[in-house]
């Protein structure tokens, strides 16, 4: 009766297509109940030993088996419920099986054991525990392939994981780092600044200093993000070693701060330098110095042995610059030959001031005139430096700069060599010279130039030619002459500007004039400096000028003086003969001023010789005059040249001239310069 109440019941309760039933006795291990689904998987079964008939191969209790985890299987007591787990060796299903121990017919304990297959929910749950190592691996695989070292904490920011890259980055294994705290990583320096950012739920990258399991530190960008996984609260950093990008910094840094020749502060660093030297100067009263550096005739050097060897004196230049003076004051290169030193004097009596700077000054020039032996070649090489003293804020940087600036200038201008301390009063000339370049500038850039001609003729008072000559109308002074303003071009290199203008106009003007029937066949003749003429680019410019003009070059004659033809003779020479290919007549201006030789005049492709206008002011009355304008009328007779007199006033002049056998005539007897409309 109880096998078959209990039958009913399991087969009532319990069993379904693939429940497993069976009562087996726990002491002699037969089956002693088996339902249908047993039977089916497993054949009669019913009164044979369970291991044998259950499974494959089993001579003994299988270990597995609920049965077999005690020594004595009757020790359990009745009501014993044990839940276990077991892929079987005949079917390969997986079961669930449950087993309750109970009092069978004649007291025999039994175990009522139900099996339900969960062989999918087993599949099923394999393929998530692949997929979630998978995951895993994909995702450590995703964070191994960062350039950042990844680091995950727990809530009380100890490390749970993390990557090769941050691994290698502190020098640990991957195990010895879990658990270690997030303060570890972080050099002591660096610990507040950490603490303060690791606050923020999600913080900006910031920088800090790390250090690895050695006691190296490195400087590291980082950034944090606080989150929540698996219902566990996390941290995920992110760590970037900056060491090379710091170097890097390190290096435009200095690359924007220093020179690269001679590694001293430039110009941008030496700002910083001259506003704490006036704020010092400003807070206590005592006297600062600026010295303004240049050396003389630098640019000789670099011409005759080249820039390599000139950048080997600057950089000689600097060190002994840098060797006569006091440790704390400083040295800075603006460019070029250009030096500046700055010198905290720290006393507030100018006289005594004024001492102890003329004294350095002194010695800076002494040490920059001894010989340089650079390579195989020996320099002598001076300098020149002005000097402006401050004690209070009143001047700007750039005010100081100009006052010393101006001061080295005056220093240059008597005599090189020496230094001089800023002349308020030479500023003033400064100034207005500066003013006057300025307005040059704009007065070439805004068209308010113009050129005037003054006829040239010929024995017979027939005009031939014209040379144009610029002058310059200021909106408020008028026409300010040429002597006021053409040295200041010189000076400043805007005649190069002015020149190319001067030729653009007088084209233009000889295009006019092509149509006009009196005028069409004059030529002009154009001044060019000896700035221009230097030009890399004159000849060059010289042909582009006339080619977009459509003029024949014919018409054009350059006016030269001396003093150009002379420097670099073969370079001068090569550049002249160019011109002369290209069609253009050449004069030389202001003949028997300057270094009249019959050596080089006869290497000269000239076509004219210009007797210059002080032989001719006193020719009537001079006889040493009339020598000399004879000599050049019968040195170009006998070269084939041409010769125009200039500044001829008086008919007297003119006649003497012509009885001397002079061609070609120019001046106030004729004409003054005019207005292009007004010839």
């Amino acid at each position: 009766m109880l096998e078959k109440s209990i039958s009913t019941l399991v087969d009532k309760e319990k069993q379904d297509d693939d429940t497993l039933v069976y009562i087996i006795d726990i002491e002699t291990y037969e089956i002693l109940y088996a339902n249908q689904r047993c039977i089916d998987d497993f054949g009669s079964i019913v009164g044979k030993t369970c291991y044998k008939v259950l499974q494959k191969r089993e001579v003994s209790p299988c270990s597995y088996c609920s049965l077999s985890h005690n020594n004595n299987s009757l020790e359990y007591p009745i009501g014993t419920h044990v839940e276990w787990e077991n892929i079987n060796s005949i079917n390969h299903k997986h079961y669930l099986f449950n087993d309750f121990i109970v009092l069978w017919e004649n007291n025999r304990k039994v175990k009522i054991q139900v099996g339900i297959d969960i062989s999918k929910q087993k599949s099923l749950e394999k393929e998530l525990t692949y997929e979630k190592i998978s995951a895993i691996s994909s995702f450590e695989t995703l964070l191994d392939s960062t350039i950042e070292g990844i680091l995950i904490y727990d809530k009380q920011k100890h490390c749970k994981y993390i990557n090769n890259v941050a691994a290698e980055m502190f020098g640990y294994t991957r195990e010895k780092i879990i658990n270690l705290s997030a303060l570890q990583f972080v050099a002591p320096e660096s610990h507040a600044l950490v603490k303060s950012h690791i606050s923020n739920i999600d913080q900006k990258p910031y920088e800090a200093l790390m250090i690895r399991k050695d006691g190296s530190k490195f400087p590291a960008m980082l950034r944090g993000h606080d989150l929540v996984l698996a219902g566990e609260e996390i941290r995920v950093s992110a760590i970037i070693d900056i060491t090379e990008s710091k170097k890097y910094e390190e290096k435009i840094l200095k690359l924007a701060h220093y020179d690269i020749l001679t590694g001293l502060p430039n110009r941008v660093h030496l700002k910083d330098y001259i506003l704490r030297s006036i704020q010092r100067s400003n807070r206590n009263s005592e006297y600062n110095a600026l010295f303004f550096i240049d050396l003389d005739n630098f640019k000789t050097v670099n011409d005759t042995v080249g820039h390599d060897i000139g950048d080997l004196v600057l950089i000689e230049t600097a060190r002994r610059i840098e060797n006569s003076i006091r440790k704390d004051d400083i040295v800075a290169r603006l460019g070029g030959d250009e030096f500046v030193i700055l010198i905290d004097i720290g006393e507030k009596d100018r006289e005594l001031v004024t001492n102890r700077v003329s004294v350095i000054a002194q010695k800076v020039l002494d040490e920059l005139k001894k010989p340089y032996l650079i390579e195989n070649y020996e320099f002598r090489i001076t300098a020149s430096i002005g000097i402006k003293l401050y004690n209070d804020n009143k001047l700007s940087m750039d005010e100081l700069m100009k006052y010393a600036d101006s001061a080295m200038y005056n220093a240059k201008e008597e005599g090189r060599n020496n230094y001089k301390f800023f002349n308020p009063e030479l500023q003033h000339i400064m100034e207005d010279k500066i003013l006057l370049i300025d307005n040059l500038r704009r007065a070439i850039e805004e068209d308010s130039m113009r050129l005037y001609y003054q006829p040239q003729v010929d024995v017979n008072g027939v005009t031939v030619g014209v040379e144009a000559l610029v002058r310059w109308i200021d909106p408020v002074k008028g026409v300010i002459p040429p002597g006021e303003f053409i040295p200041i071009a010189e000076e400043s290199g805007l005649i190069i500007e002015l020149g190319e203008w001067i030729l653009h106009e007088a084209l233009n003007q000889i295009k006019t004039w092509e149509s006009d029937k009196d005028k069409e066949l004059w030529r002009v003749s154009v001044n060019v400096s000896s700035k221009q003429f230097a030009a890399e680019n004159f000849v060059e410019m010289l042909g582009e000028v006339l080619q977009k003009s459509g003029v024949s070059p014919s018409k054009i004659r350059l006016e030269l003086t001396e003093g150009i033809l002379i420097q670099n003779l073969n370079e001068t020479l090569q550049k002249l003969h160019t011109i002369k290919s290209m069609g253009l007549s050449l004069s030389i201006d202001d003949f028997g001023t300057g270094y009249s030789s019959l050596s080089y005049l006869k290497k000269l492709p000239m076509n004219e010789l210009k007797i210059d206008q002080s032989f001719i002011r006193d020719l009537i009355e001079d006889d040493n005059d009339e020598i000399i304008t004879q000599t050049i009328i019968s040195i170009g007779s006998q070269f084939g040249l041409e010769v125009i007199a200039e500044g001829v006033e008086t008919d007297e002049q003119y006649q003497k001239l012509c009885s001397m056998g002079c061609q070609y005539f120019q001046g106030y007897l004729f004409s003054k310069p005019k207005d292009a409309g007004e010839l």
